[in-house]
């Protein structure tokens, strides 16, 4: 029933084209919408008018940056509200700020600029957050709090910047699509990690490539930039190149070039000799996928200019993600399992130290059960799964077998289980993430409710840093003041530490680093973060503060301008 809808709404929108005396919207963007003075048109973004014209009810872009995607998904929002009455459409952006700043940068003047659009658009619901067109609506929103979600419906959801958004938020825009006709969903983003965000979509789509057949020996391929630019008499890999190279006068850079793998030539990556091809055809997503490189825009984006930018990035993966498009992870975004396999030891050494544990909380509950060393190091004496339904249990018998001095369990969503814990262990406390914490440093203990009624929801809380303390973690495991007994869960142990990512996501109109996980196993992390504050809980509780000798600090910058 859903497809037949949508498909009448296909055959509306050619009916409305036609009417307009067009048959893409292609058409209709060239004839109505403007840039810098002149008509619109594709000259060096030729690749864009196959998405434009894909009439897939979601589409999925894996993009470079500054290629045109955006200025062509403003254009599309537009010419949908005007071509189809009553048609509205949410244009999401990581931030609010961002969202009402596109509005001024991009909505505006291609509005403003088109004596068509501006006689249509309405001098009464015209402002930096809402534009409309008869009964249609093109709404600008930022993906970063709950609220900016639940406002309005729509009938299409283009999502931008995908990866530096709320991923929750992002989930519940596309719930305002529920009573839609159309039901539309447009996601683009330059990726971050593999598996996660613009990437994980585009996996699960229909995915097209922009291929090159070459000009000399008909080969086809796909442009890479690091199997298939080449530059004169340099015979390293460009993975190697560093500033250096380019005060060298033999170095010739600018004479860089993509080389077919077969023949070896200097190919011809103009719109002529290229064409969208769906690599796994036999796979039946519902979603249409493009994946968009600097390779597309070859008389804008010179190959010159990729190698001399390659050197332009503090972190080699924002010249992955931001000029090459490709996804990747470095040390600064995720743990490695060959790190962790440093981190396990044969045999616990023993001796008179105080434990703690941390209590990750679900239909399997996790429990870390750590020493704590003199200088602050936790060993991982023990890691057990435990049945939700038998906690209440188990897990006062473990902290009396190994004399736990302070717990810390994850607070929500068995709330009531952590109570009755409580009742039991009187060194338990119930831990609260805090989300972009910037009032405390890792942890901070709430004070008793007084009100008797309110007591039992509040006593013996821990407000917790949640992204600090996982960067505490990173850095402990690195420098060897965590360390894991080796037991039967030594690969689960790994998998669970290694989901989390280390990813940029705007927080109060602010990029920041925040962990993310991928997959959701992830949950001997948390324990372990527990018992790392429980730990560090050791000294409030016995009225010195325990000493933080290690100092860790991240680039949080942005990548460098090009």
């Amino acid at each position: 029933m859903k497809d037949d809808i949508f498909l009448r709404h296909v055959a509306r929108l050619k009916s409305s084209l036609s009417a307009h005396g067009h048959n893409t919207i292609c058409d209709f963007i060239t004839e109505h919408t403007y840039i810098r003075g002149a008509r619109f048109d594709f000259h060096g973004h030729e690749y864009q008018r196959k998405i434009l014209e894909d009439q897939s009810q979601n589409i999925v872009i894996l993009k470079s940056a500054q290629i045109g995607i955006s200025e062509m998904s403003a254009r599309l929002a537009l010419a949908k509200a005007v071509l189809i009455n009553g048609f509205s459409t949410i244009y999401t952006l990581p931030a609010a700020s961002a969202a009402q700043n596109f509005m001024k940068t991009r909505i505006d003047p291609v509005v403003n600029s088109s004596p068509y659009l501006s006689e249509l658009v309405s001098k009464d619901v015209d402002n930096s957050s809402v534009k409309r067109f008869g009964e249609s609506y093109v709404y600008l929103k930022g993906a970063q709090v709950d609220r900016q979600a639940i406002s309005v419906p729509a009938d299409m959801i283009v999502m931008d910047e995908v990866d530096n958004s709320n991923q929750d938020v992002l989930t519940l825009f596309e719930s305002r699509l529920i009573h839609s006709k159309y039901a539309l969903t447009v996601k683009l983003s330059t990726p971050t990690i593999p598996g996660y965000g613009i990437d994980l979509a585009y996996k699960q789509s229909r995915r097209s490539l922009n291929m090159c057949k070459c000009n000399h020996c008909n080969e086809w391929f796909y442009p890479d930039y690091f199997e298939h630019v080449r530059i004169p008499g340099f015979t390293d890999e460009l993975d190697k190149i560093t500033k250096r190279h380019f005060a060298d006068a033999g170095f010739k850079w600018t004479e860089a070039y993509v080389a077919c793998p077969k023949c070896g030539l200097a190919a011809d990556l103009t719109p002529a000799h290229r064409e969208w091809v769906v690599e796994n055809p036999d796979e039946n997503f519902p979603a249409a996928g493009y994946r968009v490189s600097p390779f597309d825009c070859p008389t804008i984006i010179k190959t010159s200019a990729l190698v001399k930018s390659s050197t332009e990035y503090e972190r080699k993966q924002d010249f992955y993600n931001q000029r090459l498009g490709i996804p990747m992870e470095d040390k600064e975004t995720s743990l490695s399992k060959d790190e962790l396999d440093s981190c396990i030891i044969s045999e616990y050494p023993g001796g008179g130290f105080s434990y703690v544990f941390g209590l990750d909380m679900g239909m399997t509950c996790w429990m870390t059960i750590a020493a704590v060393l003199p200088d602050n190091t936790l060993i991982i004496v023990k890691v057990v799964a435990i049945p939700l339904f038998q906690v209440v249990e188990e897990v006062p018998k473990l902290v009396r077998q190994y004399k736990c001095r302070m717990g810390v369990a994850d607070h929500q969503p068995y709330t009531e289980t952590i109570y009755r814990l409580q009742q039991v262990l009187t060194n338990m406390f119930a831990g609260i993430y805090l989300n972009n914490a910037r009032n405390i440093d890792l942890f901070k203990v709430r004070d008793q409710e007084k009100d008797s009624d309110k007591a039992q929801e509040t006593v013996r809380q821990v407000s917790i840093a949640r992204d600090k303390v996982f960067d505490l973690i990173m850095l402990m495991l690195r420098s060897g003041h965590i360390l894991k007994v080796s037991d039967e869960h030594d690969d689960l142990w790994k998998d669970h530490l290694t989901d989390q990512k280390r990813l940029r996501e705007f927080r109060d109109e602010e990029l920041v680093f925040v962990w993310k996980k991928a997959t959701g196993m992830d949950h001997m992390h948390h324990s372990l973060l527990y018992a790392l504050i429980a730990s560090r809980m050791l000294g409030v509780a016995s009225g010195s503060q325990v000493s933080l000798p290690l100092v860790f600090t991240f680039k949080t910058g942005l990548p460098k301008p090009r």
